[in-house]
């Protein structure tokens, strides 16, 4: 009692405005993983963004080319699983994406080449399909916008695509679909520029070829070159490519960068094209990687710089001015050091591979960041993985959940409709004390979960004093109010590796599967019957079916209601979920409670078989009045706060709504399901 009469003064100073809390969390409390994801590289092209998670390629952003291979040609905003399986590494480059199997073969899809025309020009085409490449023993990939290039374990380096300025250094000028090899060198490095490549042979020598516009491959010359011509007096462990200039790691352990230089991206003041090498003030280096016109590196000492162009928030120090001088990337403290980088035409990607994490920034406006926001992020934005499985609730045998939504006032609405249990008022206090007696294994929080906006402050300042006690228990979902605040940001801040838009977890012999019927801010081509969340809830429940579970949805808009707000965007989810043998689909969104009688795919009155729906939209925010009651509605309540009691068995569920007014169950219910 003492822990929460503490926990209320903080509310009360917060609602007289003495003091409002503006600080993150300090750590993460919650249920935790079963397992964290395994990534292992990281990609970016023009405005997608690609990984290797668990041995499959999953991608995010643009798509019109259908560079993120998901059979479609929809963009996310939100990483997604390809149809590529059994992937090592994972390269991005303009509109296309390729990949190195366990196999050692290699796959592309988006902007492929595909033949050659009659003058001689290759071919492209858009395919979200993988096409495999003639080719075997591959070891990396460097995809460019009109050509790319794979070097083999044995050193050997061959090109394809375009070749009018010689940059697939066969000594041609012939564009080709198929691979030719870049003849009479072994590297161990190689990347591709906008038409041309270079690349680092066994002695450290830095080989460059191609087109020599603002001396990119540093040679005082202007002429193409068909070959590779060796960059003078510079020796490199690492060569990275720009638009128009080159950067190494050199044996000294010093970043050179020369090339075009008109917003500062080789280290010193933006100014004309530069052939000699000028160092970059980076100390000990670790990796580098270079964007259309900028370049990051991270170091020894486990911090990440950029430097260069920064229209789009390129160089993530909140500011559009480009720096010629290295700006620190700050991250939040949950996301620990980046270990790795990607960087794409105007936006990167870090990754934290032990909590498989990103940190992303810069131009955001397709998706490319993966945040579930469609806008740049000028400081960077974190990014936890989708489709992951939460630690159990319960037992085996049993799980006793709180179900509810739509839960925390702001200071606004307190002022206005008063604090108490009544449907009338703001009933966070009441539902949180009620929850707290009832003490549940988890509480399943389906969204909404502070009014208006949901940012950090609002949750710290109103929903961590009355609901926060519960974290570690709390199994939460995104609803429509936590995208007030552009991707969701302040419910990731807080909820952390808990805040995917979909994940699993089991419970008494139950899977609970959650989804963003929000769907990542993509009303309707995030939740298509086509879409990745979709395709995933249908695998879900397939597994459970194969498992021999019972499975309970759960999202936040429901499909049919009495209330207002019954919510036609989510029409294909609510199809997945009775079609997969959901047994059970618990919602909030309407703020009442209401249970229907099982429902057809149509959101008729099963005959046999269909799926029951509960709305528990009680958790605190007042209540709306009720409309023509639903079919197949059974009961309703909106003049009280309370919370849905749900227990959990192998064979079916019984639930009740509980009364924050005095705590007095109604609406018991009870039925079996057939795993």
């Amino acid at each position: 009692m003492k822990f929460f009469a503490a926990l209320t003064l903080v509310a009360v100073t917060a609602i007289a405005g003495v003091a409002r809390a503006e600080i993150l969390p300090t750590s993460f409390v919650g249920p935790g993983l079963v397992n964290t994801p395994a990534i292992s590289s990281v990609a970016a092209g023009d405005a997608h963004t690609c990984i290797v998670r668990n041995e499959s390629v999953w991608c995010t952003g643009a798509n019109s080319s259908g560079q993120l291979g998901l059979g479609t040609f929809v963009r996310t905003t939100a990483f997604a699983e390809s149809s590529m399986r059994q992937i090592t590494s994972v390269s991005a480059g303009g509109n296309t994406t390729c990949a190195v199997r366990i196999d050692t073969t290699v796959w592309c899809w988006g902007t492929i080449d595909t033949s050659i025309d009659t003058s001689g020009t290759v071919v492209r085409t858009n395919s979200s399909t993988p096409t495999q490449l003639p080719i075997v023993n591959a070891q990396s990939v460097a995809v460019g916008a009109s050509h790319s290039c794979v070097l083999l374990r044995d050193g050997a380096t061959w090109c394809w695509g375009s070749n009018r300025f010689g940059q697939l250094g066969n000594g041609t000028r012939t564009d080709s679909v198929l691979p030719v090899l870049v003849a009479g060198h072994t590297f161990t490095s190689i990347d591709v520029g906008t038409q041309y490549s270079c690349g680092v042979d066994t002695s450290r020598s830095v080989w460059c070829w191609g087109s020599n516009a603002y001396h990119r491959l540093g040679l005082r010359s202007s002429k193409s070159q068909f070959t590779p011509v060796r960059v003078p007096k510079v020796t490199a462990h690492f060569v990275a490519t720009g638009d128009a200039f080159t950067c190494i790691i050199n044996t000294s352990q010093k970043i050179q960068c020369w090339g075009r230089n008109q917003y500062g991206q080789l280290g010193a003041l933006a100014g004309s094209s530069r052939i000699s090498p000028t160092t970059v003030p980076v100390k000990n280096p670790r990796s580098l990687v270079t964007g259309s016109e900028f370049a990051c590196s991270t170091t020894q000492a486990a911090t990440t710089w950029c430097w260069g162009r920064n229209r789009f928030g390129q160089l993530a120090n909140g500011s559009n001015i480009a720096k010629s001088r290295p700006q620190k990337i700050l991250t939040s403290s949950s996301m620990g050091a980046i270990t790795s980088l990607a960087t794409g035409t105007s936006h990167a990607c870090g990754l934290n591979p032990t909590i498989a994490t990103l940190w992303c920034w810069g131009l955001g406006t397709s998706g490319q960041l993966g945040d579930s926001a469609s806008s740049n992020r000028t400081r960077g934005t974190i990014v936890w993985q989708n489709g992951v499985q939460l630690n159990p609730i319960g037992s085996a045998t049993s799980a006793r959940l709180v179900v509810t939504g739509d839960i925390s006032c702001d200071y606004a609405r307190r002022a206005t409709y008063g604090v108490g249990p009544l449907g009338s008022q703001c009933g966070e206090e009441s539902t949180a004390n009620l929850t707290a007696n009832l003490n549940p294994d988890a509480v399943l929080a389906v969204g909404d979960l502070q009014y208006e906006g949901a940012s950090i402050s609002e949750l710290m300042s109103f929903y961590e004093p009355t609901w926060g006690r519960f974290k570690a228990k709390t199994y939460p979902l995104r609803g429509n109010h936590e995208y007030v605040t552009n991707g969701a940001a302040g419910y990731v801040d807080y909820f952390g590796p808990l805040s995917p838009s979909y994940w699993t977890t089991d419970a008494g012999g139950w899977r609970i599967i959650a989804v963003d019927s929000w769907c990542q801010g993509l009303l309707f081509a995030g939740c298509s019957a086509t879409s990745p969340q979709t395709v995933w809830l249908s695998a879900q429940l397939q597994k459970a079916r194969d498992e021999g579970r019972c499975a309970l949805v759960a999202m936040h808009h429901p499909f049919v209601s009495s209330g207002p707000f019954a919510t036609s965007t989510v029409q294909h989810l609510w199809k997945a979920a009775v079609a997969g043998g959901a047994d059970l689909v618990v919602t909030g969104h309407d703020h009442h409670y209401e249970r229907f009688a099982p429902l057809t795919e149509t959101g008729s009155v099963a005959t046999s078989g269909g799926t029951a729906l509960i709305i528990a939209g009680l958790g605190g925010a007042p209540t709306y009045s009720l409309r023509e009651t639903a079919v197949g509605s059974q009961a309703t309540d909106n003049r009280q706060h309370g919370v849905v009691s749900l227990t959990l068995t192998p064979t079916g569920f019984s639930s009740a709504l509980i009364s924050a007014v005095d705590g007095v169950a109604s609406d018991a219910y009870s039925t079996t399901c057939t795993p």
